[in-house]
């Protein structure tokens, strides 16, 4: 059995609307999600191709720098300039684990669901963490998701059933065909 199930790859530039996505997202979920952010979007993006491969007690392990950047600035914006009371829309996404939230709703995951802050090793970090469920037992597979948005964003997402010594997206994916998307 290979460790390494499924992969998918979504990227785009900056001036790919929320619209454009979520008409992309339509074609992979029945019914995608209302009032997402862009984060959000981009989670289901990467993982959504993946929903026919994951059981239900696969784990959620999620790793972004930062959150979303429009809904952040948003509500830094209402509530520290304008003392404003935040929009539900914005202090709900605002909330780290709102992408998981909604990927493993629309994909079905009661497994663990972890959102982590993202550095430069991330694909080892959530191996690490997922690594520690998939030997307990807790989980049968892992899906790992990585966005990153700094004027272009890339989303990727892997569903492994073991931790590997790969360091990256690419090094994970060797040998399986990856789902890939360009916005």
């Amino acid at each position: 059995m290979s460790t390494v199930i499924a992969a998918c790859s979504v990227s785009g530039d900056a001036s790919a609307s929320d619209k454009d996505l979520k008409a992309t997202l339509s074609q992979w979920l029945a019914s995608p999600p209302r009032r997402i952010d862009r984060l959000i979007l981009q989670a289901l993006l990467c993982t959504a191709p993946l929903k026919a491969k994951v059981r239900s007690d696969c784990g959620l392990y999620l790793a972004s720098r930062h959150p979303a950047r429009g809904t952040m600035g948003s509500l830094l914006d209402a509530v520290c300039v304008h003392q404003l009371q935040p929009k539900p829309f914005e202090f709900v996404n605002s909330v780290s684990n709102a992408a998981g939230f909604h990927v493993a709703a629309q994909l079905g995951l009661e497994g663990p669901n972890l959102f982590i802050g993202a550095g430069p090793r991330a694909w080892k970090q959530l191996q690490a963490l997922a690594g520690l469920d998939l030997a307990d037992g807790v989980v049968s597979q892992a899906l790992l998701v990585v966005i990153d948005e700094n004027g272009e964003f890339q989303a990727q997402a892997v569903l492994i059933e073991a931790p590997t010594a790969a360091e990256d997206f690419i090094e994970l994916a060797v040998g399986i065909e990856v789902v890939t998307l360009q916005m």
